[in-house]
């Protein structure tokens, strides 16, 4: 099938879709022009899909600031996170060619994750449940040194393997972990016989001409026409240096012309590659039922009447978006080479322009309204499961109200239904409130199918007094590192490699954080000393423990 795509110069004069519309034009120019206002800055690039062409490219800012070339048509973007579908991909060919099955047991092709006792599939590993622990809040944990040291597939795969728990049941609930894609990539490597970067360019990028997509060969490739990343600081711009090469979690490089192809996948039913569509965003269920919004390398979320698949990548200074809606026949991708341009905002902004017309007709806005009584029963003071982060829900006049320890500000919430609110300036966040009996989460915050878990927790009102009893040196196996527990001034203080004396405060009894997402729970012999303390981070790591050494 010979897909139809112009340059955004062509789709003016000619696509009987083009922007005749001036308004459509006019408008994302516009909304660009907002995001990037300066020709001499890290910019964007923006490219929108329907009917199988390519019908708006343009970009803003510079790709590189040293010799201030501007973005192009053709400028090479690294996808991130983006970068999950092409490697479920893999595994879907895989599947179709019958050289593995998704209800395959992980262990089968991985044999040195065999010591855990619960089964984890391959499906558990493409839509995150396998409650396998996240390697980059492992390597946090470990000190790791991001300035001066890099890691690799290898070091990852050696990482996990000598782990010993799991944050979950497989299968029990989805916990978004950049691991499992990393493994994925090593099941496609061990089953194929090649390498992903091989496999990926010789059964999905040179089948559909995506002539300037690759996985990411090593650190030291020549990528003519690329975009660098940069952040902010001081109000100056800095590069980001990484010594990482680890691909399958990302490492896809691309361009808009090449992602525009790759749309068709999800938008035309008769492209010969549509299993990958139907693969990709099938929705597995949980073990006790409930259908999933993650699907294996993407979501599948309503938005404004609309179903999308979609995924968004971020890595060190950039940002990626992709999204596809099958029922408009319209695909939005967007980039930013700069931390503080949010891509996923800005795809958002433009899907908007498309949806005007319908919106009255899609929305549904619910009519449920709570009482103030049942309101009240909602508030309280919630935790992240295996985190320090907490979530303070309580009342303002008639207005339930919802404050993260990150946040700034307040978000007020309306009703949805009997369990859920969701934010009035943002529909797609939902918190549902839980009363099922043995489900560890009391509060289900949904941000477009990434489900973060909170309890309600009951904070100390009287602090330990004796803090010096928790000071030591405490040592993981798991991570192979030392942590030191110091007491000065009333005060106690956490240190291991670079990271010097984190002042830590306690919550809940003999818990303690330091607002990090990362909480340290001590544990007492049965005579109550303190003997170690286990540490859980990011909502994607818990129970590693940390023993007091003598």
């Amino acid at each position: 099938m010979k897909i139809k795509l112009y340059l955004s110069a062509i789709c003016y004069l000619i696509s009987s879709f083009s922007f005749a519309q001036p308004k459509f034009e006019k408008a994302i120019e516009q909304i660009l022009d907002h995001y990037a206002p300066s020709k001499l800055e890290p910019g964007l690039t923006v490219g929108v899909v329907q009917n199988g062409e390519l019908i708006f490219q343009a970009s803003r800012g510079l790709m590189n600031l040293e010799y201030k070339l501007p973005f192009n048509d053709s400028t090479i973007i690294p996808l991130a996170s983006v970068s999950k579908q092409f490697t479920s991909a893999c595994i879907g060919i895989l599947a179709k060619q019958n050289k593995l099955s998704i209800d395959d047991e992980v262990s089968k092709y991985i044999p040195e994750l065999s010591h855990f006792q619960e089964s984890i599939q391959i499906r558990h590993l493409l839509n995150h449940t396998s409650g396998l622990r996240n390697h980059n809040v492992l390597l946090n944990l470990s000190g790791f040194d991001y300035k001066h040291r890099g890691y690799t597939n290898k070091m990852i795969q050696e990482l996990s393997f000598k782990q010993k728990g799991l944050n979950n049941t497989p299968g029990e609930k989805m916990l978004y972990t950049n691991t499992n894609y990393v493994l994925l990539a090593l099941i496609v490597e061990r089953v194929s016989g090649l390498s992903i970067v091989e496999f990926a360019e010789q059964e999905i990028f040179k089948p559909l001409t995506m002539d300037r997509t690759f996985f990411s060969k090593d650190l030291e490739d020549v990528i003519e026409n690329r975009a660098y990343s940069y952040y902010r600081q001081w109000e100056k711009f800095k590069q980001p240096k990484s010594l990482t090469h680890c691909i399958g979690a990302g490492g896809v490089g691309s361009t808009i012309q090449d992602l525009a192809k790759w749309s068709q996948v999800f938008l035309d039913p008769k492209h010969p590659f549509s299993f990958l569509k139907e693969f990709i965003t099938d929705l597995d269920t949980l073990n006790n039922g409930t259908q999933m919004k993650h699907a294996r390398g993407m979501f599948v979320s309503p938005y404004k009447g609309v179903t999308t698949y979609n995924h968004s990548g971020r890595g060190l200074g950039m940002r990626s978006q992709f999204i596809c809606i099958p029922d408009k026949q319209l695909a939005i991708i967007t980039f930013t080479n700069a931390e503080h341009l949010n891509a996923v905002n800005l795809s958002y902004e433009v899907l908007d322009l498309f949806l005007e017309g319908n919106l009255k007709e899609n929305q549904r806005i619910s009519s449920f309204k709570h009482s103030n009584l049942e309101l009240k029963r909602f508030t309280g003071t919630y935790q992240e499961l295996n985190s320090d982060l907490r979530m303070n829900i309580f009342m303002e006049k008639d207005t339930l109200k919802a404050q993260s320890s990150f946040g700034q500000e307040a978000t007020a919430l309306v009703s949805q239904n009997a369990r859920s609110l969701s934010r009035i300036d943002n529909p797609s966040v939902v918190y549902t409130f839980s009363k099922e009996v043995n489900q560890d989460a009391d509060l289900l915050v949904d941000f477009g199918g990434a489900i973060f878990y909170f309890e309600r927790i009951q904070l100390t009102t009287q602090p330990n007094q004796n803090l010096a009893e928790y000071a030591g040196n405490y040592y993981s196996q798991e991570l192979d590192v030392t942590y030191l527990i110091s007491h000065k001034n009333d005060k106690l203080y956490l240190s291991y490699p670079n990271q010097e004396e984190i002042e830590i405060k306690e919550g809940a009894v003999d818990t303690f954080g330091a607002n990090q997402r990362t909480k340290y729970t001590f544990k007492r012999n049965i005579i109550g000393e303190v003997v170690a303390f286990e540490v859980a981070s990011e909502g994607t790591v818990k129970e590693i423990v940390f023993e007091l050494m003598d």
